[in-house]
C-alpha cells in the first residue's frame, strides 16, 4: 500500500487495518516486558551487552513475528528476506547495485514461495494472528489477492521490525551522549511516552521518503515537474528551527512533539501504536534493569541502509539495579 494512491491506498489501508483490529495488538503488551527483561538478562549477569545485536534487533523482529504469526523456527530465515528486500524498497531512489537489486528480487521469491503455503494452511486452519487476519480480511466484499497479501506481509514484518531497532538504537546513543536528559528520565520514569516521541524526532528512524509529483508544483523558487521523484528528509523536518525551540537538542520534556517519523495523512504508519509501545517498554525496562549505563567503545559506525540510519552495534557496560 506503500505504493499506491487513492483508491486502491484505501481499499488495502482499510484490509490491513481490520486485521490489526481483529488482532488487538495491545494484549501483546505483557509478552513484550517479559521478552524484553529475557533479552536482558544475560547482561544483568556479565555486566556487558551488545545493545544492537542483542537487544534492539531481536526485539521488534521477535515480536512482529509473533503477532504476524511467524513460527519461531522460521524468524531468522524471516529477518534476513527482510533485510535484503528492505534495502531495495527503502533506497530505491539512491543507487542500488545488482547484487542488492538480486539479492532482493531472491528474498521476495522466496517469502512468496514460503508464504503461499501459509496462507492456504490459514485458509482453512486460521489463528489468532495478523497473518490469518489478513488472509480472512474482507471490507465491502473486497478480499487481498495473493500478491497483495505477500506485499503487504512483507511491509508490515519490515516496517515492524527494522524501524523499531532504528528507534531503539538511536535514541538509546542519544541519551548516553545526553547524560542530563537519562538522568532526568530515571529520575522520572512517567516522562518516557514523551521521551520516545522526542527521540523520534531527534533522530528519525526513516530518513527520508519518496513521491512523484502529481502535477507542476513551484516551491521554494524552483518548479517541480509532473512525475519527477522528490525526496522528502523526514530527519530534516524533525530538526526544523521554524517548528521546534532548539531543535538540535534533545528536551525529554518538550511539548507538543509534533514530529513527521511516522509519516503523515493517508500513509501514515500502520503500525505507529506498536512501535510506540515497544519503544515504552523497552527504555522502561532497560532503565529499570541497569542503573549505569555506558558505551564502551568511542567509534560509533552505522549500517549500509542509508535511509534506516542506525548504528551497526552499540557495545556497552551495564551495572544491574540493585
Amino acid at each position: 500500500m506503500l505504493q499506491q494512491d487513492e483508491p486502491s491506498h484505501t481499499r488495502l489501508r482499510n484490509l490491513v487495518h481490520y486485521a490489526f483490529k481483529r488482532t488487538a495488538v495491545e494484549s501483546y503488551e505483557k509478552q513484550i516486558e517479559q521478552l524484553a527483561r529475557d533479552l536482558l538478562a544475560p547482561a544483568v549477569k556479565s555486566g556487558s551487552l551488545e545493545f544492537v545485536s542483542e537487544y534492539a534487533v531481536p526485539l521488534p523482529i521477535l515480536v512482529i513475528s509473533e503477532i504476524v504469526g511467524i513460527p519461531a523456527e522460521d524468524r531468522a530465515q524471516v529477518k534476513a528476506w527482510c533485510d535484503d528486500f528492505s534495502i531495495v524498497a527503502l533506497n530505491f531512489y539512491a543507487n542500488i547495485s545488482d547484487e542488492q537489486l538480486h539479492a532482493g528480487a531472491k528474498a521476495v521469491a522466496a517469502f512468496t514461495d514460503y508464504l503461499q503455503g501459509k496462507v492456504e494452511e490459514l485458509r482453512h486452519h486460521p489463528k489468532e494472528d495478523i497473518l490469518s487476519a489478513l488472509v480472512h480480511a474482507e471490507e465491502d466484499g473486497e478480499r487481498l489477492t495473493l500478491d497483495e497479501l505477500v506485499a503487504n506481509t512483507l511491509l508490515l514484518l519490515n516496517a515492524g521490525n527494522e524501524t523499531t531497532t532504528c528507534l531503539l538504537s538511536n535514541g538509546l546513543l542519544a541519551l548516553i551522549r545526553n547524560p542530563e536528559e537519562m538522568a532526568r528520565l530515571r529520575r522520572d520514569p512517567a516522562l518516557i511516552p514523551n521521551a520516545v516521541e522526542e527521540l523520534l524526532r531527534y533522530d528519525s528512524p526513516v530518513q527520508f521518503i519518496g513521491r512523484l509529483a502529481a502535477t507542476d508544483v513551484n516551491l521554494g523558487g524552483e518548479t517541480i515537474r509532473e512525475g519527477e521523484t522528490v525526496l522528502l528528509a523526514l530527519g530534516a523536518a524533525g530538526r526544523d528551527p521554524k517548528r521546534f525551540d532548539a531543535p538540535d537538542e534533545l528536551r525529554l520534556d518538550r511539548h507538543p512533539v509534533h514530529h513527521v517519523s511516522f509519516g503523515s495523512g493517508h500513509h501514515i504508519c500502520a503500525g505507529l501504536q506498536l512501535a510506540r509501545m515497544e519503544g515504552r517498554i523497552a527504555f522502561q525496562t532497560l532503565l529499570e534493569t541497569f542503573s549505569d549505563i555506558s558505551l564502551s567503545t568511542d567509534k560509533v559506525e552505522y549500517g549500509k541502509n542509508a535511509n534506516l540510519r542506525c548504528p551497526k552495534a552499540l557495545p556497552l557496560s551495564v551495572t544491574p539495579a540493585a
